[in-house]
């Protein structure tokens, strides 16, 4: 079977390598940019030293500080006290990994996708690729591009025009059941119109009754036919009457037109869904679940105040340098996880992102949704920058500028074996434990674990062979790499190998055309490596201690726009991680490790692909804005649980499968079975038929045709 694309690929570089895999772009070079801890963020990003006896200079940039819901004071920005935090306010903020100032030194190393976030944070539309993208997106805070203090002030006063949710009865949302998935329209068509020949029978019995809900029906008073009508009602009303509490919602809100299926999950209600859970940031595919439940029978306004409380944190934890979220407690949240300080007594890991969160609600006053949008009004036009502060967490005792960090990636429950059967079905490979990354700092000879976050590694995925289209298992390799290298708005090299349908898409002015997905090489939030990547690289130390890179697999730890695929599905070996947590996690690691700005270096990129005889040609010309750490930071993958019967990865390409040959087919054209092992055993070739006996072959006719299909 003949693969739809190829990808043939040439590469110019200055001090640049290009490697399979995932890609790689390596910088080469020292150039001499003065290590930051600091951006131009203005956040207080390493340990504070304690007041000390000199008398109080002047304050180099004063700026208030706020208690209790007012300005209580100023404090300077450049020197808060313990526990003070500085928080960007202003329209111009953007995360760590997209600054460009090194400081003392005040340089900038300019970074060209910076622009792009911060339009696409203030909810603009750029008219490239970017803003066309995004128009279709609409809210990008799950895609990593968090919203402005404007844009969710707007989004506020929208919700509070709303009057019509005060007529929705939400109650149904509160007794969700399980999770409804969409199936299709024709399912969604049958189950609307059941559902509302029923209810409409049994508020007829209500009524006729004289009783308000289907529990207080005297069942001895029905006819069996209307026993039975009952029974369905009961079965199926729980859920449809939830679907319909959101579609009420959902239609109020004008995320649901008129033309939808009541009580039923068809795509409509499904899309709207989808765009209301990216709006509250709720991971998820448009079903209803528990999550989108939860988000959907919250009052609206309540929801507002929790986006603005998730704007403030999540800028906090960037600002102040802060990665501890409670996650390290994992699997067992309940159980506080402990480490010794410096007077040797357990103390226990702060959650910080919970004490930020809590901070800002008491400093700003924001206790409740009116309270919020009081205090959004009252800072009247966000400049560029605009500076407060507040009492938060104090730093912990285990923080420095120079943090001995490392990180473990615990691949989690493996399958090696082949995941299709000898008809082409997908086999069940469940994983009770998924893979995990742990940061780890080491104080005092204590490894402390700060944060846990759920990642991915490789499984079997496509690759172009010979020029056909094979299964081929994309291994995520054991052992102890390092992070040199942290890249912001990354772009991806698409390999020898890669698939036409990875690197095209359709035109959307011409369906029945392609063009190239510059949106997957990137730079951009929906980029195959998202909006940040670490490099994993090989290391050897030598004689004095010095760690020496020793080349690049092309395995990265990258954020992805492919938010539900990190829970459920795998990688093409690289380790993805949700975008807002890529950004928080590498801008936690610059804050504490020296570094040097390398910035955007250029690559001369150029591959050609194949699709339906068409070519297309992909140029790239520059990499993504490149950090480079002074000191790199181990990375330990561990084997995980290997589960199946397959014990190591099959290195051999597998053929896939044809359903009309009903068969592997090789690229010769042969046929073959794959078992578990990945094993090929060759099949027989196709017999001739047999006319039927004592009939001839008409004159002129010749043989009887050879069946197309073999099993």
């Amino acid at each position: 079977m003949r693969a739809s694309g190829l990808v043939r690929t040439t590469l110019i570089a200055l001090g640049m390598q290009l490697a399979s895999a995932c890609g790689i772009v390596k910088p080469t070079g020292k150039p001499e940019i003065a290590t930051d801890l600091r951006g131009e963020d203005g956040g207080s990003a390493v340990a504070q030293a304690e007041p000390g006896e000199a008398p109080p200079r002047p304050m180099h940039q004063p700026i208030p500080l706020w208690k209790d819901g007012k300005v209580a004071g100023e404090i300077d920005a450049d020197a808060p006290g313990p526990g003070q935090i500085v928080l960007d306010l202003g329209e111009d903020w953007v995360p760590f990994i997209f600054t460009e100032r090194s400081l003392p030194t005040d340089e900038r190393t300019p970074q060209s996708y910076r622009p792009t976030y911060l339009a696409l944070a203030k909810g603009q539309f750029p008219h490239d690729i970017h803003g066309a993208r995004a128009k279709k997106d609409r809210y990008l805070e799950v895609f990593g591009i968090l919203p402005t203090l404007t844009v969710v002030r707007d989004r506020f006063r929208e919700t509070q025009k709303q009057d019509c949710i005060s007529k929705i009865d939400l109650e149904p949302l509160k007794r969700y059941e399980r999770i409804v998935a969409y199936v299709d329209n024709a399912k969604a068509r049958r189950d609307s119109a059941n559902f509302v020949a029923i209810d409409r029978r049994v508020k007829q019995l209500l009524t006729k009754q004289g009783v308000d809900t289907a529990d207080k029906l005297d069942t001895s008073k029905l006819s069996a036919g209307d026993k039975a009508v009952l029974k369905q009602y009961e079965k199926y009303g729980p859920t449809a009457l939830v679907i319909r509490a959101a579609q009420a919602r959902l239609q109020c809100e004008g995320f649901l037109k008129t033309n939808f299926m009541e009580g039923a999950l068809d795509w409509a209600t499904n899309d709207a869904i989808a765009t209301f859970e990216k709006k509250h940031r709720v991971f998820g595919w448009g079903f209803i679940t528990r999550d989108s439940t939860e988000a959907l029978k919250e009052p609206p306004l309540m929801g507002e105040r929790s986006s603005v409380l998730r704007v403030l944190t999540e800028r906090a934890m960037v600002m102040a340098g802060f990665i501890e979220d409670g996650s390290s407690n994992w699997p067992t949240p309940e159980k506080q996880r402990m480490y010794k300080g410096p007077d040797g007594k357990e103390q226990p890991i702060p959650n910080l992102e919970k004490e930020l969160r809590e901070g800002i609600i008491k400093a700003f006053g924001l206790d409740t949704p009116e309270s919020t949008l009081a205090w959004l009004e009252s800072l009247g036009k966000l400049p560029g920058e605009k500076l407060v502060a507040f009492e938060g967490p104090k730093t912990p005792e285990y923080y420095s500028p120079n943090m001995d960090l490392s990180a473990v990636i615990d691949r989690g429950d493996v399958w090696y074996e082949f995941p299709y059967d000898d008809k082409g079905r997908e086999r069940a490979q469940p994983a009770q434990r998924r893979p995990r990354l742990t940061l780890f700092a080491q104080f005092q000879g204590e490894k402390i674990p700060l944060a846990r976050f759920g990642t991915t590694i490789g499984g079997w995925r496509s690759e172009v062979v010979d020029g056909v289209e094979m299964w081929k298992y994309k291994n995520s390799p054991v052992g102890e790499r390092v992070w040199r290298q942290i890249v912001a708005a990354p772009v991806w090299l698409p390999p020898p190998g890669t698939t036409a349908r990875t690197v095209l898409t359709r035109d959307p002015k011409k369906p029945d055309s392609f063009i190239v997905n510059l949106h997957e090489t990137g730079p951009s939030y929906a980029s195959a490596y998202g909006l940040v990547a670490a490099y994993h690289s090989r290391f050897r130390e030598n004689e004095e201690g010095e760690v020496e890179l020793q080349g690049d697999e092309g395995i990265r730890t990258h954020g992805s726009v492919d938010y539900m695929s990190i829970m459920q599905r795998h990688s093409h070996g690289c380790h993805r991680l949700h975008n807002h947590i890529a950004v928080r996690l590498m801008s936690f690691v610059l804050h504490h490790r020296p570094h040097k700005r390398l910035g955007e270096r250029f690559v001369g990129y150029k591959s050609t692909v194949e699709q339906d005889g068409e070519e297309y040609e992909v140029k790239l010309d520059k990499t993504g804005y490149i950090f480079q750490l002074e000191r790199p930071i181990p990375v330990e993958v561990l084997k995980g649980r290997i589960v199946g019967r397959q014990k190591t990865p099959v290195t051999a390409a597998i053929p896939k499968y044809d359903s009309a040959a009903g068969a592997y087919m090789t690229p010769d054209g042969g046929a073959v079975t794959v078992d578990r092992s990945g094993a090929m055993r060759e099949l027989p070739p196709p017999a001739p038929a047999v006319p039927d006996a004592g009939i001839m072959p008409a004159e002129g006719l010749g043989t009887p045709q050879e069946p197309i299909e073999h099993p």
